[in-house]
């Protein structure tokens, strides 16, 4: 697969980029990774001048040539340009393998340095690791440039290459005492099993640098134009090296007569310029912007249902775990999260910045990052530009979410107007025609009282008198049908209790809610278990009643049931449970009958808090 084969390339508008004009601060996780790179990179300096200045006594008895001052010097040279490389590397791209790589490339070469000190024990380690930065170089080629092995043809490779360089190095030095410094590592003197070992070890490695050649020639064969610029510097030295390593001391020193010291300075050499070419990469601009490429056009590839969410495969990729999408919603104008609740664009002061990704010069989404740890907007506009289709369709879901919340809103909002105006009517009946009523009563008393006058009117009063105070009972009856003043007064549990009281058959309440709840999720509920008890007396000749009340996972429950005939649905005419199923959708809950003939019926409600 190549580097950026997989990937198609929308046409898309410049993205606007947005930072603060001040420098931002630096991230906790960006500062701790600095300090950490820098101690390191000390404690690697300091390594490589021990080795340098305190060499072993056979190094120190060589003759000072040219050859033998190079081969003293050149791995511990090597290994400050891998350090320095990695450093810079892993100080852009945290989330990106690849200066950790490196780093752990300066960390081989070093320990392979410790031959030069005159400790046995050191020189047992050197021989260990002698070979281990041949295998991470084909790691390092391998994983570029995202700094993870992408395929199983890569891995195996790579297995194989730490397998040959640690575990067939294990014979030269169990069998071949003049190989293990002091003889620490020596179990036997069995040359023919060392030189076997060295046969196969070198015919093992070659394999493994003709396959790491022959796949980094496909990536770069396989790569697109805009791609191969970048991957040139690395890729074609890479190629190079490969090849060049296993066959500087097998074919090329005995067809040129070099010396075996100066065999072993052009092999470090050529090595060395390993991460130089990875710097070169980064300094076109490719380093991060080609990973990306590569991680997210591998998230383009993969199976919908296998892949991570676009905002985690973004913040994976441009190593910001703190990034943020936000989607451009129409109506009303505006950017709103994956949610559809609206969000607003980051401060410039407060260090963090965004870009907006156009598609056909229309805003998508916008992508809000960490200023600290993503200098280069562009960086993020290229992988915003990958992404740009992907980011659409996350975009219209967002935008139907928004619109759906700002229909449910004008849905609250009519429930809201409802419920004042029924508390207007409620107070008006009771300020107005109620008092009215009471009136009337009080004076049809007092003509029944008056001193003189005939039985017949006396009667005729009283008789006024109670018709009155019916009325006026049906009247206060209305208005706390409409409003029960409990539950304006004391809440959704209080007044379902006192409803229950009120009812002509035994009718439980159980549980309680809260009584901070939203006033349009207090009336529905209330109005539910209202007509739920109405429907069960009225229609379902039920002789007992239970309520339920309850909250959980920000909803309120409520169940009611009765032991009448069942039989109830929705839509049955003059049961009122259609009505409060809209109310119910209104505020995004649900409303379900469970009503099976001759079994009761049950009513359950989830209503959201909020």
């Amino acid at each position: 697969m190549s580097i950026a084969g997989r990937l198609h390339r929308p046409e898309v508008a410049p993205v606007e980029t947005r930072a603060g004009d001040v420098p931002a601060p630096r991230s906790p996780a960006a500062a701790s990774l600095a300090v950490a790179l820098r101690i390191l990179g000390v404690c690697l300096l300091a390594l490589a001048a021990i080795e340098v200045a305190f060499p072993s006594d056979t190094a120190a008895a060589a003759d000072h040539t040219d050859a033998s001052w190079w081969q003293a010097t050149a791995i511990p040279l090597s290994a400050l340009v891998f350090a320095a490389m990695g450093w810079l590397a892993w100080a852009r791209r945290p989330a990106n393998r690849t200066g950790a790589i490196m780093v752990v490339g300066a960390a081989l070469l070093l320990a392979a340095g410790l031959a030069n000190l005159p400790i046995a024990v050191f020189g047992a380690i050197a021989t260990v690791l002698a070979t281990a930065v041949l295998a991470l170089l084909v790691h390092l080629l391998l994983a570029f440039p995202s700094g993870t092995l992408r395929t199983t043809t890569a891995r195996v490779t790579v297995l194989a290459g730490y397998g040959v360089s640690l575990v067939m190095q294990v014979p030269l030095y169990l069998f071949d005492p003049a190989s293990s410094p002091g003889g620490v590592l020596a179990a036997a003197n069995r040359p023919g099993l060392a030189a076997a070992g060295a046969w196969a070890q070198q015919g093992a490695g070659a394999a493994v640098m003709l396959v790491t050649a022959t796949i980094c020639a496909t990536r770069f064969a396989r790569a697109k134009p805009h791609a191969r610029w970048i991957l040139a510097p690395l890729y074609l030295y890479g190629i190079l090296a490969v090849i060049a390593v296993p066959l500087l001391p097998q074919l090329i020193v005995p067809l040129t007569g070099l010396s075996e010291a100066t065999s072993s300075v052009l092999q470090v050499a050529v090595i060395t310029v390993v991460p130089i070419a990875v710097g070169a990469c980064m300094l076109l601009g490719g380093f991060a912007r080609t990973s990306e490429v590569q991680e997210l056009g591998a998230w383009l590839g993969a199976r919908t249902h296998e892949r991570e969410s676009i905002r985690d495969a973004l913040a994976r990729a441009l190593g910001d775990p703190s990034l943020r999408l936000m989607f451009w919603a129409p109506d009303p104008p505006g950017f709103v999260d994956g949610d559809g609740h609206p969000v607003s664009l980051p401060d410039p002061d407060g260090g963090r910045a965004f870009v907006t990704v156009r598609l056909a010069e229309a805003p998508v989404a916008a992508i809000e990052y960490d200023a600290a740890l993503i200098e280069d907007p562009e960086l993020v506009a290229a992988a915003g530009r990958v992404l740009a289709l992907a980011l659409e369709r996350e975009q219209l879901t967002a935008a139907l979410l928004a619109s759906e919340r700002e229909v449910r809103r004008s849905r609250i909002r009519i429930v809201e107007a409802g419920d004042r105006e029924r508390d207007r009517i409620a107070q008006n009946l009771h300020d107005g025609l109620q008092a009215d009523l009471v009136l009337l009563g009080l004076q049809a008393q007092g003509i029944a009282d008056i001193p003189g006058a005939g039985t017949d009117v006396a009667n005729a009063a009283r008789a006024l008198r109670r018709r009155i105070d019916e009325a006026a009972a049906d009247l206060r009856a209305l208005v706390h049908a409409v409003m029960p003043p409990a539950l304006t007064q004391q809440g959704l549990t209080s007044a379902v209790e006192d409803l229950a009281d009120r009812m002509p058959i035994p009718t439980l309440v159980t549980g309680s809610v809260s009584a901070d709840l939203p006033p349009q999720v207090q009336s529905t509920a209330y109005f539910i278990v209202a007509e739920a008890i109405t429907n069960a007396i009225k229609h379902a000749g039920a002789g007992r009643v239970a309520v339920h009340l309850g909250s959980v996972d920000g909803l309120v429950t409520i169940r009611v049931s009765d032991d009448g005939m069942g039989g109830a649905t929705h839509g049955r005419a003059g049961m009122g449970l259609a009505g409060l199923r809209d109310r119910a959708d209104a505020l995004g809950g649900r409303l379900i009958v469970q009503s099976p003939a001759g079994a009761g019926t049950e009513l359950i409600a989830e209503l959201p808090c909020e």
